[in-house]
Formats: C-alpha cells, sequence, structure tokens
C-alpha cells in the first residue's frame, strides 16, 4: 500500500475546503440521491450491514446510521477516523471503527457486507484494481457496491475549457501530492473494465457535479444552491451529461453469471 495517500497531514482542511462548500455540499446531496436508490434496490425489513470503506469525516455514514443501519467504518487517517467519531459520537446506532486501509481487512475476520461505500478513494490509491479486489471480497452476494471516483475525462474537459492545453498535451491530470487534488484521476472505461473482471456489473451511473464546476465564477455565485442543485439532479443521469461530473457514482452488483 506503498504510495496510497494517508490524510492525516490534511484533515482539518479536508473537512472544511471538501464538505465546508457549494461543491462539497452539492456532491454529498447527489451522493445522498444515489444512496436512497440503491436502499431502495436492497432488503427493507432489516438494518443493512454498511462498510464505508476510506470513511472520511462520516458525513455519509452518520447519514446511514441515523436510518437504523450497521456500521463498519475504516480508514487509513487516523485523524480522519477521529473526525468520523466524533460524528457519530451521539447517534445510537452500531457502530464499528477500524483504523486501517480497505485492503488489510479480511472476510474471515469482518465478514460481508450488504452495502459497501467506496468513495474518493481509488483516485489515491498506487494499486486500484487491488483495492477494488478486497471490496469484491467483502461484498455480499446480493449486496451493492456504491462506488465513487474523480473523473479524468471531467479534468480534461475543464482544463481544455480554460485553455490550458499545454497540460493536456503532458497527459499529467493528478494534483500535487499535498494538496486537495486527486493524485490519480481514474478513466471510467478502465475502471469498468476492472469491475467487469471481478464480475461485477455497473447497475447505474451518475455524474456528481456535472454542471457546477463549468459554471463561470460570477454566473456560479449568482446562482442559488436551491438552483445548482435542481440543475444538478436534472442532468446528473443523463446522457452525455453524467460523463462530465467531476466524480462518477456507479451503483455496483455481482454479476449472475458468476
Amino acid at each position: 500500500m506503498n504510495g496510497d495517500r494517508n490524510f492525516d497531514d490534511l484533515a482539518e482542511r479536508f473537512g472544511s475546503n471538501i464538505y465546508g462548500t457549494t461543491k462539497g455540499r452539492l456532491r454529498l446531496a447527489i451522493v445522498q440521491d444515489c444512496l436512497k436508490r440503491m436502499l431502495a434496490r436492497l432488503p427493507a425489513d432489516r438494518p443493512l450491514r454498511v462498510l464505508d470503506a476510506g470513511c472520511g469525516p462520516g458525513h455519509l455514514a452518520r447519514w446511514l446510521a441515523e436510518r437504523g443501519h450497521a456500521l463498519l467504518l475504516c480508514d487509513h487517517s487516523e485523524r480522519m477516523l477521529a473526525q468520523a467519531r466524533e460524528r457519530l459520537a451521539e447517534v445510537e446506532a452500531d457502530v464499528q471503527f477500524v483504523h486501517a486501509p480497505l485492503q488489510t481487512l479480511e472476510p474471515d475476520e469482518y465478514g460481508r457486507f450488504d452495502l459497501i461505500l467506496l468513495h474518493a478513494v481509488l483516485e489515491w490509491v498506487a494499486e486500484p484494481q487491488a483495492v477494488l479486489a478486497r471490496a469484491r471480497s467483502l461484498l455480499a452476494d446480493d449486496g451493492r457496491l456504491s462506488l465513487l471516483f474523480y473523473n479524468v475525462d471531467a479534468v480534461i474537459w475543464r482544463n481544455l475549457l480554460r485553455g490550458n492545453f499545454r497540460k493536456v498535451a503532458s497527459g499529467e491530470y493528478g494534483g500535487h501530492p499535498q494538496s486537495l487534488t486527486p493524485t490519480h484521476p481514474r478513466d471510467p472505461r478502465e475502471v469498468e473494465g476492472w469491475l467487469a473482471e471481478l464480475n461485477l456489473s455497473v447497475q447505474e451511473r451518475c455524474g456528481v457535479r456535472v454542471i457546477h464546476d463549468y459554471l463561470d465564477p460570477a454566473v456560479r455565485e449568482a446562482r442559488s444552491f436551491a438552483d445548482l442543485l435542481a440543475m444538478e439532479r436534472m442532468f446528473c443521469r443523463r446522457e452525455p451529461y453524467l460523463w462530465l461530473g467531476r466524480y462518477l457514482h456507479l451503483d455496483v452488483v455481482p454479476r449472475d453469471d458468476m
């Protein structure tokens, strides 16, 4: 797991820069919409076993815990896990915290899960296929994987619109190692190829921030959050707009032909 990003040094900035901004609020709202659609396809007669892998500060984990589900949260960053523990401290739910990256979790020890959240992880690790393989081993046969990753096509398109042709021509799209810009933006075609190799099937795709990140800053500031969210929701699942999402969310299930 050498080369994987540990956010201990940026934990405080992560919370304010990601979730304390309009773009972070939009991301959270759209991903919650995606999870609502996934939960509607999972058993409703019992609490689900949920693994939040790379849980970060725990916003979605709390949202799920408040709905009565049993959660296991793991993260490579001790400081991130501490933030998540604090965020869920007052929630009466079955919650377990593990200070470890997903790759070290063994099914024999932790069992298998109805729902696995793997959000904003692939773009920070050196071996994404190994991460997906471990998630697959922890997923129940009738479970669902909620996969969110930073979309390299959106990075390319935004740089083209800005006239950063030299950067696009270089093929180097990762952020600085000490920044909050992901180091390994992922190609959706490659990611879906990896999923297919693991006998996983994509049931639904959703773009996250298909509009917001391309607006002129003055226009963006002039629009209310409600207006921005309404437009994002209108186009996030429509072709071809969904592929412009800064992040892509995939609803993933085991294939029937295993």
